[in-house]
């Protein structure tokens, strides 16, 4: 009900609003609402998460457009969905810090289950997303209250990175096969989706709605064969880069390959792929999943400061040496303020303003040169803001 309410605000204001920009905060929020509806925990985190790193704090009402106010609980939807995970502590923070700020029932309920550890209902009895495959165990393990990665496979945690805005969001084109692949094709792709949704780095375009975008444009999933039209697709679809991929069976040996390709400059940003022995469909999915932790590790989330700003062209004091790459898209933002805790009186956080978006155009060793490519209406970038990773 809170959603539906929301939504017919929302597209209403959306409807007369000029220059509307799809990085306000309540954009998130109502589509982290949607997924809470859909059970869609994973999904639900990534933009709640976009939410609450704009506007922080949960409200009865919170101002989106002139006069316009709507309920704002982006921490305690997350703990919803963190418990429904089985996250507990996660679940405990974000429910405990929503009722600092304004106390529901809805936060009662849930911190009471989660303090005396009441299990979520069992996976059979959750509805999935339509056009989802069965989720594996995330990469993520858990030891007691804490996630661990696990050792030699995941390079860096994206949840201890500071989040301005969306993380990198990524449509997964369907897989082609080569060779006496075909059968697997489907299920690769499924694959590659499930994964990089459950690394939590991406933000991962759903494959119902790509497929909406494939009929309007009159693609067939066949149809996607080269790289110029999927980077179409993927634009039409919203998404900053596409992942293009291809399964070859040859003889005994698999083969899966994976390239991550922007959607604006149409370069290849990271290309891999793994090779196998076994070629049931166990041993394909292994490989999609090999793939798609390289190229999670070969997209580290970096975080830095400007350093030049001259114009359309700055400098940003990462380099090389914190594994930044060439193609990567960073957000630019400043910060305007300490987030207290309300009890406490603790700061526990930074306010932060986003300013618009760079690209890393070339990458030095302490350095990188970055260039524009989008503002936030009346904002500008200057020497001592700051960018991270999408």
């Amino acid at each position: 009900m809170i959603r539906l309410a929301f939504s017919l605000i929302a597209s209403l204001l959306f409807a007369c609003a000029p220059g509307f920009s799809q990085t306000k905060f309540y954009n998130y929020y109502d589509s982290g609402l949607e997924y809470i509806e859909k059970q869609d925990w994973l999904r639900a985190i990534e933009e709640l998460r976009s939410a609450a790193s704009l506007e922080f704090e949960d409200a009865d009402m919170k101002r989106i457009y002139g006069t316009r106010f709507i309920e704002y609980f982006p921490h305690r939807e997350l703990g919803v969905a963190y418990y429904n995970l089985k996250e507990f502590e996660s679940a405990r923070k974000e429910l405990e810090l929503s009722i600092a700020y304004a106390s529901t029932g809805r936060a009662e309920e849930y911190l009471k289950l989660v303090r005396n550890r009441v299990p979520p209902a069992r996976p059979e009895e959750v509805k999935k997303p339509a056009g989802e495959t069965e989720a594996r165990p995330a990469p993520a393990i858990e030891q007691g209250e804490e996630k661990i990665l696990p050792p030699g496979a995941l390079t860096y945690d994206p949840e201890k990175v500071r989040q301005v805005g969306r993380r990198l969001t990524l449509a997964v084109i369907p897989f082609q096969g080569k060779g006496n692949s075909q059968d697997y094709v489907e299920a690769a792709t499924d694959r590659m989706v499930t994964q990089l949704v459950e690394l939590r780095r991406f933000r991962v375009i759903e494959r119902t709605k790509l497929e909406e975008v494939l009929q309007e444009q009159k693609l067939q999933v066949s149809g996607v064969v080269d790289d110029r039209t999927a980077v179409d697709v993927g634009r039409v679809a919203g998404a900053d880069a596409i992942v293009v991929g291809s399964v070859a069976i040859i003889g005994s040996t698999a083969t899966v390959s994976g390239r991550l390709i922007d959607t604006q400059s149409s370069e290849v940003i990271v290309a891999r792929n793994a090779r196998g022995d076994g070629t049931n469909l166990e041993d394909v999915e292994k490989l999609v999943e090999n793939v798609a932790i390289m190229i999670y590790n070969e997209l580290p989330l970096v975080q830095g400061s400007v350093i030049n700003a001259e114009g359309e062209v700055m400098y940003i004091d990462a380099g090389s040496d914190k594994r930044i790459r060439r193609g990567s898209r960073c957000v630019a933002y400043r910060e305007v303020g300490d987030l207290l805790d309300p009890s406490t009186g603790a700061v526990i956080d930074k306010k932060v303003k986003m300013l618009g978006e760079v690209q890393v155009e070339e990458v030095l060793e302490k350095a990188s040169k970055v260039a524009l490519v989008k503002m936030e209406p009346g904002e500008s970038i200057k020497v001592g803001d700051k960018v991270v990773v999408k």
